[in-house]
Order: C-alpha cells, then structure tokens, then sequence
C-alpha cells in the first residue's frame, strides 16, 4: 500500500488552521506567530523543501521570514542572526546543508530550546533522548503518524534503521527503541547489512543514496519507510536541481505491506509537523 503523504500532511494542515484562527479569536492577539527560516547561499534544491514551508504557513496563517546570508558569512555571523531572533514569537530553522567552513554544530546549538521546532540543537535533542521534550524531531513525528493511522505496532518487530544521522536515523531509531522495537542501526561500516535488511519487518531509510535497497533485499510484507532524499541529474528534466529521488527503489513497493514514496511519502507530513511543534512550543 503506498502512503498518501500529501493527504496525511492535509488533515494535519487542516486542524492546526481550526487552532491558530480559535487562538486568535479567543486571544484577539495582533502578534502573530512567525517561522524564521536561514538559509546559507542560494541552493535550488534546499529552496524546494523553503518553498514547501511557505506555502504550508500561508495555508494555516503561520507566516514564514527567510533570512538568506551570503555563503562567505562566518559561524559568529549566523549565530548573530539566531540571537537576535530569539525574543520574537515563533520558531528558528536553520536551513540544511550549511558550507563546509561553517560549525554546524556551534550554530544549530545557538538555537534555543523554545525556538527549536526542529529539535536540533543539543539541548532540544537531549529533552527528547531522555523523554522529557513536549515534541519531536519532525521525521519521526511523520513516522509515528503513519505507522498509527495504519495500525503498525513497532513492539518485538525487527526494525532496520538505515543511516545513523541527526535528522533521521539517530532520533527515528532512539523512538523505535522506546517503543520496544528491536532496532537495528546501520551503515557504510555495517558488516553484511543485506542480512538485517532481509530479516526486517520495518525498514527506515536516511542515508541520500538513490534507490540503493532493492526489491531482493527485503522480505514480503515488510513495511518501507523511505526518507531518504537526493537529486539526480535527468537528460528528461529541464527542472534545476534534477529529479528528487529516494532511498528505496520504488518496485520494492510490490513486497511491501506499506510503502512511502520519494517525493509525496514521509516529505510533505515532515513539514507538517514541524508547524504542529511550533505551536506545541508556543504554549510552553
């Protein structure tokens, strides 16, 4: 069964617009929130995912501020602009990937903790580590809202979680642990990974390489969460920034009792919930 992201991403979009227009006409606030988003240099594809946000915040009332800085900016720069967005009401994002002499690190930590619907700086990551956050990491809110809308219990099923990065793999397989799966992480180091993969009934994909599991790799049944995300040059696109592709190849779709696709899968419900912690953190 494929997942209709796009529909998820609807209803959600829906009932976070009844919240915001019953805040504001309890409230009668004139302040309304924002979502800062900064962005480093001028990256077609990341504009595609800015572009995204955009449009979800017209479509609830949330208004979103992109702040674009030159790619030569230094990491004492950006950290600047977060400071002197911290007294506003809303939420800071810090647009990904950022230049190689920039310290993500030190820049994703200046984020603070009430702003951070992203949940990417070290203090935000540790609440929700330790369970102790009031929201989480986007793409694994997205995982959650499928797997219980489709039924999908993660207890004593094998879960293989592809890719051991912050936005995905780290935090997918911390919440995958909590709710007692018997999580398997891998990577490029992974010795024989076709074997985890074979014997998994949950498969969560991160890494950004294009189609690399393949439909003789998994089992019948198993369920397919692709949030992987690439771009790939096409001879048949005149579109900037090629075709966007995902880690699992989409024939795997036919041995899968759930399928997400790459773009319209796990993507547009990403954002939506990135909106929902927003206003999660407005009321903190």
């Amino acid at each position: 069964m494929l997942i209709n992201g796009k529909e998820i991403a609807q209803n959600i979009q829906e009932k976070l617009k009844q919240e915001i227009s019953a805040t504001n006409t309890n409230t009668n606030t004139k302040e309304k929130p924002e979502l800062f988003i900064i962005s480093v240099g001028e990256n077609p594809v990341t504009q595609k995912f800015i572009q995204q946000k955009k449009k979800f915040g017209e479509a609830i009332g949330i208004t979103v501020t992109e702040h674009t800085l030159n790619e030569d900016i230094t990491t004492e720069e950006i950290i600047e602009k977060i400071q002197s967005l911290k007294n506003e009401r809303g939420g800071i994002i810090v647009q990904l990937p950022l230049p190689n002499h920039i310290d993500k690190t030190a820049v994703l930590n200046s984020i603070p903790v009430s702003h951070d619907v992203d949940v990417l700086s070290q203090k935000a990551f540790e609440l929700f580590k330790n369970g102790d956050s009031t929201i989480m990491p986007p793409v694994v809110g997205a995982i959650k809202e499928i797997l219980l809308q489709h039924n999908v219990f993660t207890g004593n099923k094998n879960i293989v979680v592809i890719g051991k990065g912050r936005l995905v793999g780290e935090p997918s397989a911390i919440w995958f642990e909590r709710h007692q799966g018997n999580v398997q992480i891998i990577d490029s180091k992974t010795p024989n990974p076709e074997h985890h993969i074979l014997n998994a009934d949950i498969i969560l994909s991160g890494t950004g390489r294009p189609h690399f599991v393949k439909p003789d790799m998994v089992k019948s049944g198993v369920v397919l969460l692709d949030a992987g995300t690439s771009t790939a040059l096409s001879a048949s696109t005149s579109e900037q920034g090629g075709t966007l592709k995902g880690d699992i190849d989409p024939t795997c779709a036919e041995k899968a009792s759930l399928f997400t696709p790459v773009p319209g899968g796990i993507g547009p419900i990403t954002v939506a919930v990135l909106f929902r912690n927003l206003l999660v953190l407005l009321k903190n």
